[in-house]
């Protein structure tokens, strides 16, 4: 998660796609876990020492490109969202 690569989760209905996708920020062993918090339906997941995200899902960024998007809406939207979210990050007083 240091680098600069970011997982793209690509949410597919009823596969148990929910269920891993919530796996994915409440249990897997980080350097630097994603916080959430009670209540909320999204997790925040920061790489170490940055404010950039390392993954792209539902549990993470909502859903910023659509419902249920497919590979290819995902492919043209991702860029973009993730752009405008960590120049609002670097925008945030520290």
């Amino acid at each position: 998660m240091k680098g600069e690569d970011v997982i793209v989760f690509l949410h597919i209905q009823k596969t148990g796609g929910t269920t891993f996708g919530r796996h994915l920020v409440q249990n897997v062993r980080l350097e630097v876990p994603c916080d959430c918090r009670p209540g909320q339906k999204k997790c925040t997941c920061y790489r170490p020492n940055r404010r950039e995200t390392w993954l792209f899902s539902r549990f993470s960024t909502g859903w910023s490109c659509g419902l249920h998007a497919d590979w290819t809406e995902l492919t043209n939207c991702v860029p973009g969202v993730l752009d405008r979210r960590e120049s609002a990050a670097a925008k945030t007083p520290r």
